[in-house]
């Protein structure tokens, strides 16, 4: 397994994915920054709830980035927001990562050869999935750590040890709908195999749940059908943690969210790999 990995990672390290992740990142910091420059911030996918309607459904979900109610006296919750806010576009770059690599040697043919020398096909997957996560896992807390130390540098703030870890806790807490949503994407590629299709069908999977949720999340455990749909898509655990709504149970939701990915579409995957024939 150990060569497997290497070989998959060294795949990474000398392709254009390498060093194109990275560009997309900072292209990413770069947008992120742009939204200091609004007045009165950034917000994007918002929805308001309505209290009377709906009283286990109430207050707003969505991203705010650099929306503080003093731009003199910021708080660290309404810092931790504004960084938060980045989930919005980093699964698009989450999506062209798996979805180049992993479909290279699909594209290519070269998925034959392994699996001519002897190399148990799951192994190869576990590998390439293994070196997706960690290369994306790297990327994000960097990217996490950096949009942090701009937020309170560009507001003044120094937090404390506390507050530090619990932005670590929050950053982990994506972290895992992330690599729930890069199992889906994997998936997906299993299935289709073109880039193309796997790209379109994921946007729209994505993008979509987020636009229905904003529309019925008022009223969403009366949706019998949709909310199934949105408690799948991961947009719906960044909504809720762009405003921190962790009171209506969205940590024991994304722990639940996780666990589905490796118990459900992991033993899945490796069910259609297994069954898989190459051409």
């Amino acid at each position: 397994m150990y060569n497997q990995l290497k070989s998959e990672f060294l795949k990474l390290k000398y392709s254009k994915l390498f060093i194109a992740v990275p560009i997309l990142f900072l292209a990413g910091l770069i947008l992120y920054g742009s939204f200091s420059l609004s007045a009165g911030g950034t917000q994007l996918f918002v929805s308001e709830g309505d209290e009377e309607t709906n009283a286990a459904i109430q207050g707003i979900i969505g991203f705010f980035a650099f929306t503080f109610e003093n731009i003199d006296t910021p708080k660290f919750s309404e810092i931790m927001q504004s960084c938060i806010s980045c989930n919005v576009f980093l699964w698009i770059v989450t999506l062209i990562l798996t979805i180049q690599f992993f479909c290279y040697d699909y594209s290519t043919g070269t998925i034959k050869l392994p699996v001519a020398y002897g190399i148990d096909r799951v192994k190869v997957y576990f590998a390439k999935t293994i070196v997706i996560v960690l290369y994306n896992a790297v990327c994000y807390f960097i990217f996490n750590t950096i949009t942090l130390l701009f937020t309170c540098l560009q507001t003044g703030y120094l937090p404390d040890t506390t507050e530090l870890a619990q932005y670590l806790s929050y950053v982990g807490l994506n972290f895992l709908v992330l690599v729930s949503f890069i199992l889906l994407c994997l998936t997906i590629c299993i299935c289709l195999k073109n880039t193309g299709i796997i790209a379109t069908v994921m946007c729209l999977f994505t993008l979509g749940g987020a636009v229905i949720y904003t529309g019925i999340w008022q009223d969403f455990h009366s949706h019998a059908i949709l909310k199934y749909l949105v408690w799948l898509n991961p947009l719906y655990y960044w909504m809720n943690m762009g405003t921190f709504r962790l009171e209506y149970g969205l940590i024991n939701e994304i722990i639940i969210y996780f666990i589905f990915s490796l118990l459900f579409l992991l033993p899945l995957s490796v069910i259609l790999v297994r069954k898989q024939e190459f051409k």
